[in-house]
């Protein structure tokens, strides 16, 4: 059974080896059209295709229209979580409207308000199991999974003991509401790989 993270617990050595694998990932020739991340102390890259990016744009573009076109909305920026080496990209995150930067520009996952990944074929078990246990035990209020091989949505909320409490899946074409924040989400015409 997991654990909650303890937010008192200093991220200070985890996130200067992070700074220091990144830089290092940043002088590498990483192929263009590549997301990098780092999951449990693994340097990750994964493809970016039309079918992910599609679902990405359309996310973005919900998440805009109900909370404006100011909303704290990133894509593809590094947030770091708690656990062992987590300096995670997500597809998609809204952030908390009053969120501050830290000095090195990056969001603290606390102010996180909500999570998507869209799955892609190199992406499925870790967006599946270890974001998962990390956004859970992290506290972020909704993580939503968009498979587009199964033409699915997951809406993974109520975070508590470490884990989501409550887990609801639509079907690409179903229009759903997230539960935090409470936005309309209308999965019409999402590709399908």
């Amino acid at each position: 059974m997991s654990t909650a993270v303890d937010p008192t617990v200093d991220r200070a050595v985890d996130s200067a080896e992070l700074d220091e694998m990144f830089a290092d990932i940043s002088r590498m020739n990483v192929p263009a059209g590549y997301r990098v991340e780092i999951i449990e102390g693994e340097i990750v890259l994964n493809p970016q295709r039309k079918v992910h990016a599609t679902i990405i744009r359309r996310l973005n573009r919900a998440l805009e229209e109900a909370r404006g076109s100011e909303a704290n909305i990133l894509w593809d920026v590094r947030i770091d979580f708690p656990g062992v080496l987590n300096g995670y990209a997500p597809d998609v995150a809204l952030v908390k409207d009053d969120a501050e930067e830290d000095d090195e520009g990056r969001h603290d996952y606390r102010d996180v308000e909500f999570v998507a990944e869209v799955v892609s074929r190199g992406s499925r078990r870790d967006d599946y199991d270890a974001k998962l246990t990390v956004y859970a035990e992290s506290g972020v209020p909704t993580y939503v999974i968009a498979d587009p091989k199964k033409a699915t949505v997951h809406v993974f909320s109520e975070p508590r003991d470490g884990a989501y409490a409550d887990v609801t899946t639509y079907t690409f074409g179903e229009k759903f509401t997230l539960p935090f924040p409470e936005i309309t989400i209308d999965t019409a015409g999402w590709p399908r790989d």
